[in-house]
Formats: C-alpha cells, sequence, structure tokens
C-alpha cells in the first residue's frame, strides 16, 4: 500500500471511529468520572475485542458469523442485554456532585474494569464483525499482497479508536465544570444511560 493510498484512508477511518456509539459514549462516561487519561486507556479494551475480530475476520469466520442467523443472534443478543445492563447500571449509579479540582485515580487497578467495559462492548457488537468483513476488504488492492493491507488498515483503524476514545474523554471531562450539582451530575448520568438503552434498542432491532 504506498503512502499516498494510506494517507486518503485516514479520514475515513478516522470517521468511522467517531461516528457516536456505545463504546464512545462508555468513553465520555469515562472521561467525567475518571479523567482523559484512564478513558483513553480503557479504549485498549475496545481495541483488544476489535484485533480478536480482526482475526477472525481475516480468517474468513467473520463471514460464517455474520451470514449464520444462530450465531448473529448469539452475539446480537448478548450486546443488546450488556448495553441494557450498563443502561440500568448508569441510570442507578450513585449520585454525588463532582469537584472540578478533584484528582483521578491512575492506578492500573483502577483502569482494570474501564478496559473490560470497552472490551465486552466491543465484543459483543456483530456490526463490528461486518465492518472488518464487509467494509475493510473493500479498501484492499486485490493486485497486492492482502495480508500486508489488512495489518496497515487494521492498525491505523486501532489507532482512529484511541484518538476517538481520548476526544470523547476530553469531551466528558469538559463537562465537569458544569457538573458542580448532584442534579446535574444525576441528569448527565441519565442522558449517558438513555444512549446505552437507545444503542441496545437499535442494535435488537438490527439484522444480518
Amino acid at each position: 500500500m504506498s503512502f499516498s493510498v494510506w494517507l486518503a484512508l485516514v479520514p475515513f477511518l478516522m470517521l468511522l471511529a467517531l461516528t457516536p456509539g456505545p463504546n464512545n459514549f462508555t468513553s465520555m462516561y469515562n472521561g467525567i468520572h475518571q479523567g482523559v487519561l484512564p478513558a483513553t486507556v480503557g479504549a485498549t479494551g475496545r481495541n483488544l475485542a476489535f484485533v480478536i475480530l480482526m482475526s477472525v475476520s481475516a480468517v474468513g469466520l467473520g463471514a460464517v458469523i455474520v451470514s449464520s442467523a444462530f450465531w448473529f443472534n448469539v452475539v446480537k443478543w448478548f450486546g443488546v442485554l450488556y448495553l441494557l445492563y450498563l443502561g440500568i447500571k448508569t441510570w442507578r449509579a450513585p449520585v454525588a456532585k463532582i469537584d472540578e479540582s478533584s484528582s483521578f485515580s491512575e492506578s492500573s487497578s483502577s483502569m482494570l474494569p474501564l478496559i473490560r467495559q470497552e472490551f465486552l462492548i466491543a465484543i459483543s457488537n456483530p456490526k463490528a464483525i461486518l465492518i472488518f468483513t464487509a467494509i475493510f476488504p473493500q479498501l484492499l488492492d486485490v493486485a497486492k499482497p492482502l495480508a500486508p493491507q489488512f495489518v496497515i488498515i487494521g492498525i491505523t483503524f486501532l489507532l482512529a479508536e484511541y484518538f476517538s476514545a481520548c476526544m470523547y474523554a476530553y469531551f466528558g471531562m469538559q463537562l465537569r465544570r458544569y457538573l458542580s450539582s448532584a442534579h446535574w451530575v444525576a441528569r448527565v448520568n441519565k442522558a449517558i444511560a438513555s444512549l446505552f438503552i437507545l444503542a441496545g434498542s437499535v442494535l435488537a432491532s438490527s439484522s444480518r
């Protein structure tokens, strides 16, 4: 893949990563409550899931999952239930006002739950498999070796996902200055919870 071709693909992959969705909503929520760095590190979870899904797609299993009604629905309904669980959990989360001057915990133990959460959201989204099985192959030049191209596109996409997580987390952290009362914290939590529930509902109504 030439540098000019790669450069032309970057904006597309960036827009793909920046599209609002459950993982980006999670980064925004974590940015509010944990800070930009922990939320961005948490995106390692989604990228681990994407590496697995890309590998599955590369060996042809992704197409099997997408074409199989049974396995597609298994993945889909796991994702639906997990998103609804996150929505209810976020809606019912304890509410306290946020001190904008308070520091964030950046220990590895505090980031592991964020990584796990992002991983479960991404791995249970059959639409992510569809991206890697239907969209990525269209970006490849069949006249050249496919494996190196797939790796380059995959790495670029993962970096775009980190950038997206950082942007959503930064936006979330900027909201902290407006969350000086428990009332506003509750409203933002419920808004993000509603986005999780909406995403779960959209996923539930999706088909192959």
